[in-house]
């Protein structure tokens, strides 16, 4: 053998040993460069290599080593304490004589948000997606890549972290995350990453745990699978399953054109959803909000109606009221900034203490009958209402005993809002918005819709 083929050879085998090597440690895709973990927590850290390996595992924000054992299976699992919002840092890991570094790591606030087609329309498919700070590398989003499975995966299939080292690179992601993010971030003034976990068209048995579905049979039985692979728990398995347990300050969702048909079951199945979600996340209180399905061609009432009522039985939930933004012609409304302000603003509020906020629209709490007129009252209207269009409310309608509701007349009083009709002279039951789509005039002073109603007898 002459010297230049050892030579090739032994460059070859060396080569062969290093890339074996850096195979040695591997991680969740999501714990790569450019990640926010959660500030100040114990969080978790985890990954795979050889079978009962030592890692060592170093945040520099204090370098401190923490140790743990690979299992049997060449998992390894522990925790990092983490300080302060801050960065950039990087997070070392060592196993085998090997090191993976994860680089500009920022330390923050981290969420979910998930849902069906309208949490994933683009931010470059908005309305006015090129907004101040659309590069601002303090907001950073990793979007899961769709996956669907029959069974639970240790990672999810594809996706980065996008922020703003490459112009324009946030385009692609979900507008109302983006906005959402973006709100945190401005209030708060710390690093903000979210993980987006959605697709279009999906079903709410989809994203639930497979064992939590047949806790609830009759939920279960009620589903028919669009398509073979698209079986309930599918994409929990694909793309909520493989983000567990990152630590995460709570979830936004936006989710239910597909489940309208079935809605008798979504009360059942979200609150199912929600509770699995929290335990599964280690942390049963962790905030969920929802968006109310804004205006449009469908009949979607009822359904919306029943989104505030689980809101409200919720715990440690809220509802985003979209009514003024939807599209009669298009079931993915491209105005999506007020939709993620509101999501944020509730946040801010609830979960970050700043109560100068208006985080709820006004939703019905009770009504006194006036004579021929109904007064209906509403929590979350402290302020006072305001029209933006018109001289009186919109959209009120009046009904007696009989139950036939015709429109009414309107008008505020505080915050109140007293409404007649001339063919009711014994009111029962007054509704508001109890339509498909239009466009509403009633706001609180600081601008929010009040919620679609109607008062029970």
């Amino acid at each position: 053998m002459n010297l230049r083929k050892f030579l090739l050879i032994f460059i070859a085998f060396v080569f062969f040993k290093v890339t074996a090597n850096a195979q040695l440690i591997t991680l969740p895709r999501f714990f790569s460069d450019g990640m926010v973990i959660q500030r100040e927590t114990k969080a978790a850290v985890w990954g795979w290599t050889s079978a009962g390996c030592t890692v060592n595992i170093v945040g520099s924000w204090n370098n401190l080593t923490v140790s743990t054992q690979a299992d049997s299976n060449g998992k390894f699992n522990t925790f990092l304490s983490t300080p302060e919002a801050g960065g950039p840092y990087t997070i070392k890991f060592t196993a085998n004589n090997t090191e993976k570094i994860i680089s500009d790591v920022l330390v923050g606030e981290v969420w979910i948000c998930s849902g069906q087609s309208n949490m994933k329309l683009r931010l470059g498919e908005a309305d006015m997606w090129r907004v101040s700070g659309d590069n601002n590398s303090n907001i950073r989003f990793f979007e899961v890549s769709v996956n669907r499975s029959s069974t639970p995966q240790d990672t999810v299939k594809g996706g980065q972290w996008r922020y703003g080292v490459v112009p324009n690179n946030m385009q692609h992601i979900s507008a109302v995350g983006y906005y959402f993010a973006r709100r945190l971030q401005e209030k708060l003034n710390i690093p903000i990453g979210m993980l987006g976990s959605y697709e279009g068209g999906t079903n709410i048995e989809e994203w639930t745990n497979p064992s939590v579905m047949t806790s609830i049979p009759d939920v279960l039985n009620a589903y028919t699978a669009p398509s073979a692979g698209r079986e309930a728990g599918c994409l929990y398995n694909a793309m909520i399953y493989p983000l567990l347990p990152y630590n995460v300050s709570g979830f936004i969702w936006y989710q239910g054109e597909n489940n309208v048909s079935r809605m008798q079951h979504y009360d059942k199945n979200l609150k199912a959803m929600v509770a699995d979600w929290r335990k599964s996340f280690e942390n049963k209180n962790l905030p969920f909000y929802l968006v109310q399905l804004p205006s449009y061609s469908s009949s979607w009432m009822e359904f919306r109606e029943m989104q505030e009522g689980i809101t409200k039985t919720l715990n440690n939930s809220g509802m985003a009221v979209t009514i003024d933004v939807g599209d009669n012609g298009n079931i993915h409304p491209t105005n999506k900034k007020p939709v993620g302000d509101r999501l944020g603003d509730m946040a801010l509020a609830k979960v970050y203490g700043n109560t100068a906020l208006s985080f709820s629209s006004p939703v019905y709490r009770k009504i006194n009958i006036e004579g021929s007129k109904i007064r209906v009252y509403f929590d979350y209207a402290d302020k006072g209402l305001k029209l933006t269009t018109g001289t009186k409310p919109l959209y009120y309608e009046i009904a007696g005993a009989d139950g036939v509701y015709y429109s009414a007349d309107a008008r505020i009083e505080g915050n109140t809002v007293l409404a007649w009709a001339i063919q009711v002279t014994i009111p029962v039951s007054v509704r508001y918005f109890w339509k498909n789509y239009g466009v509403p005039n009633l706001f609180t002073v600081d601008g929010l819709p009040i919620a679609p109603f109607r008062s029970k007898k």
